[in-house]
């Protein structure tokens, strides 16, 4: 396109390479080439527009639509694949049909982590401003309850693996939502419902043990079975932009509370949990992510949250960290590298390296929970075990005691280190090689003095898992 102003001509024109969008604009001293008006040719008759096709309204087919009038499949359902740096396996697909105007929709979802399985059936109309959605679940998730002093003695520490120690939570029941959006990015939502609940660990016999171990030091227990009716109020904020590779710009932010009333035998708690990411885009397609997350938990049944691995805290174990008070951050620097690459397993779109800073913690109510500190503390480390022949178990075997003064992390853990990411089949593949610290290495010596101390504790530690960021 020519653009003169005054006696310079500039040009401008768009250009489209490698996924990017351009306007570009330079200037011309004197044309390259001039021809005669008359080149164009005399100007053409006017002829009214006719449009391409013609409609006629037919009144007798003028009708108010009806409730779930022509619900069609919305699209292909998608396949979902992924890999937890742990090593299990995820799976699953939503189903998803709507009406003519789309103002009603009906859902149905599942998924699989390991052996645990998720589905979901719901009902959503967004047909007017004050919107309200219909649920019913049945969902089976797993941590890993390795809590030793809180969910049992010490003294099977040297007998329990991970694996070992894996615990599921199992959630049935029916939820009902009202959305209020009070403009394009914000909305407060309002929940109730009737839920079923059980934790337990995998394994009856470590489950017996825990259960006795509770009662006679605690006087309850830690995990919860039982009926629940949850109320729920959540606002929400969402301006994030999203490329093929993930978010890019913008922030979301999501703050909400749970109030489970004591009614009979019902379980009663109280939870506040918050979720906050910002995304800065620098450049074209290079992003710093922040991201972080806090639940605290009250009442007689307190609900825990359980993260680590992946994108929440890399370098430690997948969901290694479990409380009723937790909190963890992430901070990562994402750049691009290679645009595409041909490979022996085809075309892989891209591949960007990442370098990243995670921080978390969690406790257990009524205990001491001090995610930090540089005041003094008197620590007797554990050097190794020993079998205990009257209990059959394993006891501790303490070295000298020590007064300890230093900024530490203390309840708290902190990783740091870089990865790749490249996309196989439309699925996002992540390597990560990561450390591990406490930001005191002779603190770390004492507390890990069983396994090797600080070395061992810090060495580096490579994982690979398949998702996408957060």
């Amino acid at each position: 396109m020519a653009l003169p102003v005054g006696d310079t001509m500039r040009v401008a024109f768009v250009s489209y390479n490698k996924g990017s969008n351009g306007i570009h604009i330079f200037d011309r001293e004197k044309a390259l080439l001039t021809v005669p008006s008359a080149d164009f040719g005399a100007p053409a008759p006017i002829v009214d527009f006719q449009p391409p096709m013609s409609h006629t309204l037919l009144k007798e087919n003028m009708h108010r639509k009806g409730a779930f009038e022509k619900m069609t499949l919305d699209g292909r359902p998608p396949v979902n694949l992924g890999v937890t740096s742990g090593g299990d396996l995820f799976g699953g697909t939503q189903i998803s049909f709507s009406d003519v105007l789309g103002g009603k929709q009906v859902n149905f979802y599942a998924a699989s982590v390991s052996q645990y399985r998720t589905l979901s059936l719901s009902y959503i109309n967004i047909e007017n401003r004050l919107q309200y959605a219909l649920q019913g679940f049945s969902q089976d998730t797993f941590y890993f309850g390795q809590l030793a002093g809180y969910l049992y003695q010490q003294g099977l520490v040297p007998f329990l693996d991970r694996d070992q120690a894996e615990a599921v939570r199992t959630q049935r029941g029916v939820t009902g939502f009202a959305i209020y959006p009070f403009n394009r990015y914000s909305r407060v939502e309002l929940s109730g419902g009737y839920v079923y609940l059980n934790e337990r660990y995998a394994d009856p016999a470590l489950q017996q043990i825990s259960e006795d171990f509770q009662e006679q030091n605690f006087n309850t227990q830690l995990f919860q079975s039982g009926h629940m009716i949850p109320l729920g109020l959540t606002f929400v904020h969402e301006t994030t932009v999203f490329r093929d590779y993930g978010p890019v710009a913008g922030r979301t932010a999501s703050l909400g509370v749970t109030w489970s009333p004591k009614i009979g035998r019902s379980l009663e708690r109280r939870t506040v949990d918050g979720d906050v990411r910002y995304y800065k885009r620098l450049g074209a397609n290079g992003v710093v992510a922040v991201r972080a997350r806090g639940l605290q938990s009250w009442g007689d049944n307190p609900d825990f949250l359980f993260f680590g691995g992946n994108s929440e805290m890399r370098g430690y174990e997948y969901l290694e960290f479990l409380g009723h008070k937790a909190f963890f951050g992430n901070v990562e620097l994402r750049i691009p590298l290679v645009e595409a690459m041909l490979t022996p397993l085809g075309v892989l779109g891209g591949l960007r390296g990442t370098a990243f800073f995670n921080i978390g913690a969690a406790g257990i109510n009524g205990q001491s929970f001090t995610p930090w500190t540089s005041g003094d503390e008197i620590i007797t480390p554990i050097l190794g075990y020993e079998p205990n022949l009257q209990t059959g178990l394993f006891d501790p075997v303490f070295g000298p005691t020590y007064l300890f003064s230093g900024f530490r992390l203390k309840d708290a853990r902190a990783s740091y280190g870089i990865g790749l990411q490249s996309f196989l089949l439309g699925f996002p593949m992540h390597f990560d090689w990561s450390w591990k610290t406490q930001f005191n290495r002779d603190y770390e010596d004492l507390l890990y003095a069983a396994i090797g101390g600080s070395d061992t504790f810090r060495k580096r530690k490579f994982s690979f898992w398949i998702g996408y960021d957060f």
